[in-house]
């Protein structure tokens, strides 16, 4: 009985690693199917973004973090 149970045991783990190896496969495969198709371009402006500050951003997470403490 002991050595069905290890028998299943193995069978199960190695059914397990298998799909998880054919998984990574295919993401990989996939990756690179889509990388050498259909590569990521980068849009070049004429006109750089301005900076932008991120105080009230940086301020209102540092209060709801000082709520969250006190509660």
């Amino acid at each position: 009985m002991i050595v069905q149970g290890l028998f299943l045991m193995f069978i199960g783990m190695g059914v397990v690693f298998l799909f998880l190896i054919i998984l990574v496969i295919t993401v990989i495969s996939a990756s690179a199917f889509l990388r050498r198709y259909f590569p990521e371009t980068e849009e070049i402006s004429a006109h750089p973004a301005p900076a932008v500050s991120r105080d009230a951003e940086i301020a209102a997470v540092i209060a709801a973090a000082r709520a969250f403490a006190r509660s």
